[in-house]
């Protein structure tokens, strides 16, 4: 058996550490908390986000967009309630997975 050249290792290590951060990198759309759960307290946050009670970076407003229709609204944090409470919405984005910027 032929042992690795260490071009192989290196490459293999680098491969890992993507790997590793792609995985990192990904979260559910409506879990605005990043708990890994989606709940009441998510809706709560967006809908004192629309109020303009709080504050949002990039990631947590492309998580908050339960629509996918790139606005943040009241109907946002209903969609993101009743996945709380196990229902669905037709055309909730709530649950998906996605890779963030």
């Amino acid at each position: 058996m032929k042992n690795p050249s260490w071009k192989t290792i290196v490459l293999a290590g680098l491969l890992l550490a993507c790997a590793a951060r792609a995985e990192a990198r990904m979260a559910r759309v409506c879990d605005v908390t990043g708990n890994g759960t989606i709940t009441s307290v998510d809706a709560t946050r967006v809908l004192k986000f629309v109020a303009g009670m709080w504050t949002f970076n990039p990631e947590q407003q492309l998580l908050a967009d339960a629509s996918g229709n790139g606005q943040i609204t009241a109907f946002d944090a209903v969609c993101i309630m009743k996945a709380a409470d196990g229902m669905i919405v037709p055309g909730s984005q709530c649950g998906k997975l996605i890779q963030l910027p």
